[in-house]
């Protein structure tokens, strides 16, 4: 920044600041720590961020698997059922159609992302640096992609078939 203050956008990026050699002279010349424990704390905190983001990240895996690819394709079969329905009597089903090509082509999307996820995650290495590095480059990013999509087939997905409160129910009826 113009005050030359780092902008460390990630905890992996803020980190290593943690143990840059003015900071470490800093905490040993006014007695706060050793090197050690500042080596020490340094290595708890990367194994932990990497700890938290495994778990946030077999969170994800899990709910897109389990909840929303079924919730979805329940409710993207169930139009195609209306949709053909109405056909056979000769009644528009524009509205019908048009949402569960959609769906489908969401679900596809989110599944994609999904196995990606489980890519990232199953390809983190054991170095505790690494895969802090690793969760920062290919995980947190994963799950970005993973969570853009489901956003999206929440918005096209009736509240009924959702399997988790909407935005709209946590903005409004809370």
């Amino acid at each position: 920044s113009r005050r030359g203050l780092a902008n460390l956008a990630t905890t992996a990026d803020a980190l290593p600041a943690y143990i840059a050699e003015k900071n470490v002279d800093l905490f040993v010349r006014h007695g706060v720590y050793t090197r050690e424990e500042i080596q020490a704390r340094y290595e708890i905190h990367i194994e932990n961020y990497t700890s938290v983001l495994r778990i946030e990240a077999d969170t994800m895996i899990d709910m897109i698997r389990h909840q929303i690819l079924p919730a979805v394709s329940a409710c993207s079969a169930a139009l195609c059922g209306r949709a053909a329905q109405k056909s056979a009597l000769g009644v528009s089903h524009v509205y019908e159609s048009r949402t569960a090509t959609g769906i489908g082509l969401l679900c596809d999307s989110l599944l994609s992302a999904c196995e990606a996820l489980e890519s990232a995650v199953a390809a983190t290495p054991a170095d505790a640096q690494d895969a802090m590095l690793h969760s920062r480059d290919a995980i947190v990013p994963a799950m970005k992609r993973a969570r853009e999509t489901a956003d999206q087939l929440e918005t096209i997905t009736s509240s009924a078939d959702w399997p988790f409160p909407t935005y709209r129910d946590l903005l409004f009826y809370l």
